[in-house]
């Protein structure tokens, strides 16, 4: 499929984001909240901007996978060591099967301080992990599992949520599948993700 192989070339994104493409594509994931970016940071009189080719193949991309999406640009400015500016155009992307879910999922993240949960159940992710997130019965990023008994060691490199402390183990089921599904539509982007570090 061509929007396949124009996703794993395209530039600006990261693998996990066109993870979470494809994951949308196929099902396996309600809605995905990704993001585009320029080239790396310049001066903030010239700032960064994402060229009208890559926004144009993602929107083909996104059209022939029949997604839904909904855009919003920001620039991000950020101070270097020695307090010079810097500034980069950043396009976050709210994807879904229709246009109603990826609007919801762009109003989860307008207003993210209130609605992380709301956030968290459109994007999929396990809702006792959804329960927990902020919360003391958060599991602490030290102690993530790096593999289970149902899930290999690379599967656990996709996970991309917080965990519960007391349904961890059910939580990270999904990753098993999500895994399989990747590695068969594209190994590429499943290997760049799931590689050792």
């Amino acid at each position: 499929m061509k929007a396949i192989k124009d996703l794993e070339l395209l530039k600006g994104m990261l693998a996990h984001d066109k993870a979470s493409l494809l994951l949308v594509y196929g099902g396996l994931k309600p809605s995905a909240q990704v993001v585009m970016q320029g080239r790396p940071f310049g001066s903030t009189d010239d700032t960064i901007h994402i060229e009208t080719s890559l926004i144009d193949t993602l929107s083909s991309i996104l059209s022939e996978l029949k997604l839904s999406h909904v855009n919003t640009v920001e620039i991000m400015e950020a101070r270097t060591n020695d307090s010079s500016s810097m500034a980069q155009e950043v396009m976050r992307v709210y994807v879904a099967p229709s246009k109603r879910v990826a609007l919801q999922l762009k109003a989860a993240f307008d207003n993210i301080q209130e609605s992380h949960s709301n956030a968290g159940n459109l994007l999929g992710y396990p809702e006792t992990a959804v329960k927990a997130f902020l919360t003391q019965d958060m599991l602490d990023w030290e102690n993530h599992p790096t593999l289970t008994k149902d899930v290999s060691e690379r599967n656990m490199r996709l996970l991309g949520h917080r965990l519960s402390k007391e349904n961890w183990a059910e939580e990270v089921k999904y990753l098993e599948s999500w895994g399989n599904f990747l590695k068969k539509i594209s190994p590429s982007i499943y290997d760049e993700i799931t590689k050792e570090l």
